[in-house]
């Protein structure tokens, strides 16, 4: 979107452009708005998920709309992800889990627990200990005469304050500290996106943090996750139970919401202070002045500028119709500077009479830890004030492209008039145990297997041999149990005590119905619920229907060949983007019905929504957000779709799911819905990655490739064998629902199965040379590559017939590799190319 089809306000500036925010916050944009625009409807811009949001920039309509339950943390309005991000993010994962992205009462009823976890006495006596770690960070700081202020004073106490109030002991922080550098981008945040380090970095943390809440249960302290440790729902509240989940997030949830705010007013607050150094003098004369100087640093840096709401029914406000679902942006930071609240508000005054700030949000939502935030940003002042006489820029201040935190990425500073006060002399420490890299804690804790590594996306089957040789099924120290043989895969997924409960796996496959109800897709479901609703889509997706698709798929396919040997005229031409991702695209969409000129942007939901079935410690934050976009497009558009089939039936899949009925019941209109997206998703990611791995391993095994065009009546069994060799779906996941055995191994109610169906693929006790491709071979054991049991894949047929296709045809190309290695997609539970170019001979 350009800028000229912006609200002319704007001036072009597009507020959901991170980059946009390399010179600081906007307030020149805000201004304006203030004055001239009581509530704005911002278009979608460069948001992920491809939607708009509305935009409050005044402070009494914060107050307001912060006040109205019906403006929601967490979601709702039919909406099937939330949050408090611009972007929705995904619900049971982010929205709705995370404490500061869920909603009252139990909001409200988890934060009473855990409260005395971060104020009161507990505080109190954590204060000595930090006011010893501020000394500490401040006196080697200043005692270098110059440096960054970020990476010497801001960033180390910020993060170091939170380790020790959640209860890490002190010889784990340095370790720590550079882990939570890189989950947050401090040490390469100029790109202004996540990247797989800080990805990986977040999976370390939640690790850490899920073994040390263990051991706060085990041996309760004076700190937060103890407070965590032994929270509890009343049992009166209606309220479910705290669930193990929603207590491991609040390490992650507190080094996140728990040190970028601090770090960030800590900076700009000293920032504040050496440019204005008449103020900073004023405070060395007098320390009375310091509480009114940090509430004014906290109003002057509004280090969190805004918090995302969802209206969760049709509502009017200041004169907008705001629609159920509806994005709703609280921006503190512009009603930090309101005229219409703080005198003079674009001046630094440490005096400042009157300033009730909304650094800290409003009404229920207010922060959690605002008191330990004012005792941080005033133990490093108290440090700095004791020590010098000035603090003096001494070049550019760089800030980060992030709107979510107004962020100083460097500060260079230099320390003028240093006293000379001792700094705390350092304890003993026993050595820390935690490795350098987050990547390797991974692998000795939670997975035995680094999912962000290249060489394990290259070729993952030689590490599932490595794990294979401690058993076919191996427990790491994390608890998850990590199955890898054939046969106890395949009892696995066929033994009903394996399932998946209350969805805590699988939360963000979740939907919302009209009363913000999740309904989940019918893949995800135990019976009796599964039973019932894939017995009412299998009346409809029936054989006979896949076999009508054949003359098109196989019309389809022509097309794309007589494409391509045109194109290799012009240089090497990519099979996934000339065959594996459209043809796909086309059938299932003419499958449901869906007219041609909807196709583009059903792949790109498509392909957004089949990245997405990583789990979301995989994914990069824009990545969830164009996850969460694509269901939430592709539920708009189906319910509009199968409204127009219930009026005007057609030949296609969702009029037959419409009058799909079994014993008198039907689909409803939320689990029609899901299931449309479902097929259609799920269907699209394995179908083009059957087609590319299977291409690959074709053109890396000439001899194959021959004999397949020798025999080209055997491509049923010869697309099987592709399937198992390199199969799109790498791994799933059960929970044990009762106590049970996998295979020789028992297994407790409540532990993960990860169930690695390409490691079971290669099983040497049941296949012959398993790293061999061999298209003629007709194994005597089922083939896993779609599944097993009441959840072997619905659409397998369809792929099958669409990847046989599509290979015969192409086998029949003279055709090489353009590059020895094509570049592979980022998946873990999906396993395919990014690009496969080959040359025509």
């Amino acid at each position: 979107m350009s800028s000229d089809e912006f609200p002319p306000i704007l001036g072009g500036f597009d507020l959901s452009d991170r980059s946009r925010y390399a010179e600081g916050f906007p307030h020149d944009v805000f201004t304006r708005l203030r004055r001239q625009e009581e509530i704005l409807f911002h278009p979608p811009g460069r948001t992920a998920d491809g939607e708009g949001f509305w935009v409050l920039s005044r402070y009494d309509d914060m107050v307001a709309a912060a006040s109205d339950p019906v403006f929601s943390s967490q979601g709702g309005g039919g909406r099937a992800g939330g949050g408090t991000h611009i972007d929705d993010l995904a619900p049971g994962v982010h929205a709705g889990t995370l404490l500061n992205m869920m909603d009252d009462p139990r909001h409200q009823l988890i934060k009473e627990q855990v409260a005395p976890g971060v104020e009161g006495g507990t505080l109190a006596a954590l204060e000595p200990d930090l006011r010893e770690l501020a000394d500490s960070v401040v006196a080697d700081a200043v005692a270098k005469g110059k440096g960054d202020l970020i990476r010497d004073v801001a960033g180390q106490f910020a993060i170091k304050a939170a380790l020790r109030l959640l209860g890490v002991p002190r010889h784990d922080w340095d370790a720590l500290l550079g882990w939570v550098d890189v989950s947050t981008g401090f040490d390469d945040r100029e790109a202004g996106e996540d990247n797989e380090r800080s990805q990986m970095a977040r999976l370390a943390l939640y690790q850490y943090g899920t073994s040390l809440l263990k051991g706060k249960q085990e041996t309760p302290a004076e700190d937060l996750m103890s407070a965590v440790g032994r929270a509890e729902i009343p049992a009166d509240s209606g309220q479910p139970p705290l669930g193990k989940y929603e207590r491991e997030v609040f390490f992650n949830l507190t080094l996140g919401a728990g040190t970028e705010p601090p770090r960030n007013a800590i900076a700009l607050g000293l920032l504040a202070l050496a440019e204005n150094p008449d103020q900073w003098e004023a405070l060395r004369r007098d320390r009375s002045l310091l509480p009114g100087a940090i509430e004014e640093i906290l109003r002057w840096a509004s280090p969190t500028p805004y918090n995302r709401r969802t209206a969760t029914r049709d509502i009017e406000f200041r004169g907008a119709k705001i629609k159920a679902g509806d994005k709703v942006t609280f921006w503190w930071a512009s009603a930090n500077r309101d005229e219409s609240v703080f005198d003079d508000p674009f001046t630094f005054d440490i005096r400042r009479a009157h300033n009730p700030h909304l650094a800290f949000g409003f009404g229920s939502h207010s922060c959690l830890g605002e008191r330990m935030g004012r005792l941080d940003v005033r133990l490093v002042l108290e440090a700095l004030l004791d020590r010098v006489e000035r603090i003096r820029l001494t070049g550019p201040v760089e800030w980060a492209k992030d709107n979510k935190h107004t962020v100083i990425l460097r500060m260079p500073v230099a320390y003028d008039g240093v006293t000379d006060v001792p700094a705390p002399d350092p304890r003993d420490l026993p050595a820390s145990t935690l490795p350098q890299q987050p990547g390797q804690y991974i692998i000795s804790q939670m997975l035995p297997f680094n999912p962000f590594d290249p060489v394990f996306r290259d070729d993952p089957y030689t590490v599932y041999r490595a794990i294979a040789e401690g058993g076919p099924a191996v427990r790491t120290p994390a608890g998850t149990v990590v199955v890898t043989g054939h046969r106890e895969v395949t009892e696995a997924l066929a033994d009903p005590r394996n399932g998946w409960g209350d969805g805590h796996l699988v939360a963000d496959h979740f939907a919302k119905d009209a009363d913000g109800n999740p309904v989940r897709q019918f893949a995800f479901m135990d019976p009796p619920d599964h039973t019932r609703l894939r017995g009412l889509v299998s009346k409809a997706f029936t054989a006979r229907v896949v076999e009508g698709l054949r003359p098109r798929a196989e019309e389809l396919v022509a097309g794309m060949v007589a494409g391509i040997r045109e194109a290799a005229a012009e240089g090497p031409v990519d099979l996934m983007d000339a065959v594996a991702h459209p043809l796909p695209t086309i059938l299932l969409a003419e499958l449901m019905g869906v007219p041609a000129d909807n196709l583009d942007r059903f792949r790109a939901w498509s392909a957004a929504i089949g990245r997405g079935l990583d789990p979301d410690f995989m994914l990069t934050r824009d990545q969830v957000g164009q996850r969460q976009g694509g269901r939430e497009q592709f539920n708009r558009y189906f319910t509009e779709l199968a409204a127009q089939r219930r009026r005007e039936p057609a030949d296609d899949l969702i009029s037959a799911l419409v009058a799909a009925e079994q014993e008198g019941d039907r689909l409803t209109e939320s689990e029609l819905i899901i299931t449309c997206t479902l097929l259609i998703s799920a269907g699209y990611a394995l179908t083009v990655h059957l087609i590319g791995n299977g291409m690959l391993a074709l053109l890396r095994n000439p001899d194959q490739l021959d004999w397949l065009r020798a025999n080209p009546d055997q491509i049923a069994g010869a697309t099987e064998e592709l399937l198992r060799f390199d199969g799109p779906t790498q791994m799933i996941s059960r929970l044990v629902l009762e106590d049970t055995m996998v295979g020789d191994t028992p297994v407790t109610a409540g532990e993960t199965l990860l169930l690695v169906l390409g490691a079971a693929a290669r099983d040497p006790r049941v296949y012959d040379d398993p790293d061999v491709l061999d298209l003629s071979r007709r194994p005597g054991v089922r083939n896993l590559g779609f599944g097993h049991g009441i959840h072997f894949c619905i659409g397998a047929p369809l792929a099958r017939m669409t990847a046989q296709i599509a290979l015969s045809a192409l086998s029949r190309l003279d055709m090489e590799l353009a590059v020895d290695d094509p570049r592979r997609n980022e998946g873990m539970v999906v396993r395919g190319l990014a690009e496969l170019p080959v040359i025509l001979k």
